[in-house]
């Protein structure tokens, strides 16, 4: 009987555990929402993507490389994909990767074959603003932060898959909020 409850518990903690939402990061590379800090000119790249992590990590700085790789191409993909792509022409996007989760495959493992679902989830943390060029005004703002789902099986045995599927989720969203405040 005790052994069963002992099951019990592991599978309510695991169920627990995989319901968890990951809390968004307040860094402060967001600027105030009527002004930006901006100095930019058209002239320049209009899309910027750093790492700003406040606490110890344990990612490379050839894995950070990657990282803001994959988001600086997820932002422009999307943006090539909006049909107002002229009128997002005067608009500098600034991110901030604050916060990654990778995953340990061996954990993800071991727990998948133990209890049929891995217990590490990894995902990101991502902030990020357009600013208008000219006016210097802030346009949209996200706090985007992710776990991947458990749907993402095949991301959980991978250390920075899940990451990456968050990056591009968040990606995605900005530029959808970005397209659906410039219509207006």
């Amino acid at each position: 009987m005790n052994l069963c409850k002992c099951i019990l518990l592991w599978v309510s903690l695991a169920t627990l555990a995989a319901c968890s939402a990951m809390p968004t990061t307040q860094s402060g590379f967001l600027s105030q929402p009527s002004q930006s800090s901006l100095t930019t000119t058209s002239g320049e790249d209009n899309l910027e993507v750093i790492w700003k992590m406040d606490v110890e990590h344990d990612i490379t700085p050839q894995e950070q490389a990657e990282l803001k790789a994959v988001l600086k191409r997820e932002l422009e993909f999307a943006l090539a994909q909006t049909k107002s792509i002229n009128k997002l022409e005067n608009i500098k996007v600034r991110a901030a990767i604050t916060r990654i989760e990778a995953v340990s495959p061996a954990l993800n493992w071991f727990t998948t074959i133990l209890l049929f679902v891995p217990m590490d989830h990894g995902g990101a943390a991502v902030e990020m603003e357009a600013v208008n060029v000219r006016s210097n005004k802030v346009i949209t703002q996200l706090r985007f932060a992710s776990w991947t789902p458990i749907s993402e099986l095949k991301a959980h045995f991978t250390r920075l898959a899940p990451a990456n599927l968050a990056l591009t989720a968040a990606a995605h969203e900005f530029v959808g909020q970005l397209v659906g405040v410039s219509e207006y």
